[in-house]
């Protein structure tokens, strides 16, 4: 394709290489089995994970979290694996298969250069490692932050009043705050572990397999998000032990897994036009990051914390839509970062 700083073999992919009844299946084992494997062991299973003392721990305790982490770790790698494994198999027959690896890696989204000695640049790759990075990593980390963090124009203002920005007099400077958010268990899986292997299971796996199946762009934003959405759903079971397996802690489970669903679904729709419009993970990845540590937008709570910036709190969570709704498509475009195949 024209503009791209891409290797060809990367490009030149006949679809349909799946089925849609494939696809959707394959889609769907691999979504239980990303939280199915939650459940296998009782270390990691509510309800039966139990500390040194036989008392009951809840998915918040340091012991489960770990324990939860290393087997999400593991279970994305073999997604990624096998995904890319499938992949290379179907689209790229005559590769090598360390060529055919690295094309399917990199069509399922993870930033690799592709190794050539048939050029005279220091490091021999295909582009160089300077136009790569200029080219596609950094774009595809910068502009996809600065336009997520312009939906949270709102909130932003608010941390600033607040004072809680990083840089303002009372934060802590970079390497605290870096520290305090990542010196814990707790800090790694929400920010680290958490969206890396959901973006690889449920953006790189899932949408690329959708993609090659030649489903509609409608289908990769709006409906492959429900694998994600869904996933996130057996958290009503576990709020539900939490609360003493009463009937109104089935309700109140019910009812935060409900929204939990909808915004999952909603932040999908997002996560995957960004990944389809950029072709790497990096993209959705640093705006699941920014979104968990944003949190949900609360302006009722940040107007009565600052009733007389009322209007202006309301002002920036307007005028923060508009401006998300206006940069969405230039901010995107694929030839910022090298091209995409899934949007030609």
């Amino acid at each position: 394709m024209s503009s791209s700083i891409f290797s060809l073999i990367d490009w030149h992919v006949p679809v349909p290489i799946f089925t849609p009844t494939w696809t959707i299946s394959t889609s769907a084992r691999l979504t239980f089995i990303y939280v199915g494997s939650l459940y296998v062991s009782t270390a990691t299973r509510i309800g039966q994970a139990k500390s040194k003392d036989g008392v009951l721990l809840n998915k918040d305790d340091a012991v489960v979290v770990k324990s939860r982490l290393r087997v999400a770790s593991v279970v994305s790698l073999v997604a990624l694996g096998s995904t890319s494994e499938m992949i290379r198999r179907t689209a790229y027959p005559t590769q090598s298969i360390f060529f055919g690896t690295l094309a399917s890696l990199r069509l399922i989204g993870i930033p690799l250069p592709i190794p050539s000695f048939l050029h005279n640049n220091s490091l021999p790759f295909q582009p160089s490692l300077v136009e790569y990075s200029s080219q596609h990593i950094i774009p595809a980390i910068t502009l996809p932050l600065l336009l997520t963090s312009t939906l949270f124009a709102g909130p932003l203002l608010a941390a600033g009043l607040d004072g809680t920005l990083l840089g303002q007099r009372h934060t802590p400077s970079l390497k605290a705050a870096l520290k305090e958010k990542l010196g814990n268990v707790w800090g790694i899986r929400n920010y680290l572990i958490g969206p890396l292997t959901e973006e690889i299971v449920f953006r790189g796996c899932i949408v690329s397999l959708h993609a090659l199946a030649d489903l509609p762009k409608s289908i990769l934003i709006f409906a492959t998000p429900l694998y994600f959405g869904v996933a996130h759903l057996h958290h009503a079971y576990e709020g539900y032990v939490k609360g003493g397996r009463t009937r109104s802690a089935l309700k109140r489970a019910c009812l935060i897994s409900t929204i939990q669903f909808a915004y999952t679904s909603m932040f999908g729709w997002y996560a995957n036009f960004l990944f389809l419009r950029t072709n790497t993970l990096l993209a959705p990845l640093v705006s699941h990051i920014f979104c968990n540590i944003m949190g949900l937008p609360d302006p009722i709570e940040a107007v009565r914390i600052h009733p007389h910036r009322k209007w202006s709190i309301y002002g920036a969570y307007v005028a923060g839509i508009v401006g998300f709704a206006l940069s969405i498509m230039p901010f995107t475009k694929p030839s910022l970062f090298g091209g995409s195949w899934y949007w030609q």
